[in-house]
């Protein structure tokens, strides 16, 4: 006879301290997406001759597309380290209070720049801890560390578009009273995560025997990070030179999780390294179309010529990715979180890949509207194709967003190293950045051309290759949980 799969015997409610962590992503998020929207329009505000370090190169950087590319992303890689270091938690409180006092300083116009190379720096440090954080709520077989994960998203994404919406309403305000005021919510946030703290420590997750590796005091942290700043100050006006680096730091890493994985003596750590392995690979198709994707809104209004309309914008920004979608991000998020916590333990990994595969079977549908709206334009037919096929192509990209980046960065703490959680998760982020990277120059040199029909063209054959390429990608994803299914089955 055949017995019917059991429920994993767990609380199906989440841990009381995610919620702080909800609040704290919340709030830090809106200082964050404040800088992603508005810092190129505020160092244009000011540029004059008697600010220091902003050259026309720096002028020319669209710092709204780099740091959606590889800048937080890159970041990332040290703020893993750190944690692994001096301990996740106090590197997410050290992380907050060096972005605020990053958000001060960029409200002071002739430290702004090295205020910027601060946030990016602070961002780094609290992003990866505070997943690593939220990872430590469970077990790693917990299958509800992928509703925590969306739910974290989610806080994420409302934070940004809060940010976005209240900046909106307070247009009369000058940038350098939006920063301090951002500078405020990201103290609040701090806040919250301190008063969290109890929470967490009675948590049985997070005391499992991972300890920090040192415990250096705050001012030699502070220092490390103060240097840190200085050379991504210096660095962005090499851009090359950073890209190289950022590039060179993602090969070292994983080449440093091939050897990991090969050089493991524990077999069941062996099989999460491979597993680990794989949804890097299968991520790498993800990352291209939706960096690329993110490419082509942001120079929507050069390749069509004329506003895209939907919210009578002067120049498309991250506003547009929040604003269009929330709704469709929140509701599909607090579905999937649902789903997640009712999830049974045996279907776990089966139910896992194949969200994955309809993740990027989403995002291979949204590079193939790109490629048709692309194709039609070289054709010069359907001059108005991309007004109409922009906001689709923008829902499934969300929808593929807020169904696979949970997913991808919980599986990531549940098949790392408990211990070097946080490592992994930062080696994952420079990897990130470094594809960003490659889409950033692959792009520039498209988008640099002086034909517009040529332009078209190029991007058309971009966007059929990530179509046919995420057509394969989903169906490998399929068929290797299909695989999963019959060998679990006949063993």
């Amino acid at each position: 006879m055949q017995l019917k799969p059991k429920k994993l015997l767990l609380n199906t409610k989440q841990p009381f301290g995610l919620w702080f962590l909800l609040l704290t992503s919340l709030f830090y998020s809106m200082g964050t997406a404040a800088i992603t929207v508005h810092f190129s329009g505020f160092i244009h505000s000011i540029a004059d001759s008697t600010q220091e370090g902003l050259t026309p190169d720096i002028l020319a950087i669209n710092f709204n597309l780099v740091t959606n590319l590889f800048l937080y992303s890159a970041a990332g890689l040290i703020g893993g380290i750190l944690g692994y270091m001096i301990g996740h938690r106090r590197s997410v409180i050290i992380g907050m209070l060096y972005s605020f006092v990053a958000l001060i300083l960029l409200s002071l116009n002739n430290l702004s720049l090295i205020g910027f190379s601060a946030y990016i720096i602070g961002v780094g440090l609290v992003i990866p801890n505070l997943f690593t954080t939220l990872s430590f709520l469970y077990t790693q077989d917990d299958p509800r560390r992928h509703a925590g994960f969306t739910l974290m998203y989610m806080a994420t994404i409302l934070g940004a578009a809060l940010s976005l919406s209240i900046g909106g309403s307070l247009q009369h305000l000058s940038y350098q009273n939006w920063f301090i005021i951002m500078a405020v919510v990201t103290l609040f946030a701090v806040l919250i995560f301190l008063a969290g703290g109890i929470y967490l420590n009675r948590n049985i997750g997070l005391i499992d025997g991972v300890e920090a590796k040192y415990t250096p005091s705050t001012y030699s942290v502070i220092f490390i990070l103060i240097v840190l700043s200085s050379l991504t100050d210096f660095l962005l006006h090499y851009q090359r030179v950073l890209q190289a680096i950022i590039i060179s730091l993602a090969l070292i890493a994983i080449i440093i999780m091939l050897i990991y994985a090969y050089l493991e003596k524990d077999e069941t750590q062996r099989k999460r390294n491979r597993l680990l392995l794989i949804l890097l690979a299968l991520s790498v198709f993800f990352w291209l179309a939706d960096k690329s994707i993110i490419t082509i809104f942001l120079n929507y209004l050069t390749l069509f010529n004329r506003d895209y309309g939907f919210f009578n914008a002067k120049s498309l920004s991250a506003d547009f990715f929040f604003e269009a979608n929330i709704a469709l991000v929140l509701i599909i998020g607090f579905v999937s979180a649902v789903l997640w916590n009712k999830n049974k333990h045996t279907q776990h990994m089966k139910r896992l890949i194949r969200l994955f595969s309809l993740a990027t079977l989403f995002m291979a549908l949204a590079s193939g509207l790109l490629f048709f709206s692309f194709f039609s334009q070289s054709l010069n037919h359907f001059a108005m194709t991309g007004n109409y096929l922009l906001l689709i192509t923008l829902m499934l990209n969300s929808v593929a967003k807020v169904l696979l980046l949970p997913l991808y960065y919980a599986m990531v703490g549940k098949f790392s190293p408990r211990k070097y959680e946080s490592i992994v998760m930062g080696f994952f982020f420079i990897i990130t950045a470094g594809i960003g990277v490659f889409v950033y120059s692959l792009n520039q040199n498209i988008l640099n051309s002086q034909i517009l029909t040529n332009t078209y063209q190029s991007l058309s054959y971009l966007y059929g290759t990530l179509f046919v390429a995420g057509l394969l990608c989903a169906l490998v994803a399929y068929l290797l949980s299909k695989f999963m299914h019959y060998h679990k089955k006949n063993v």
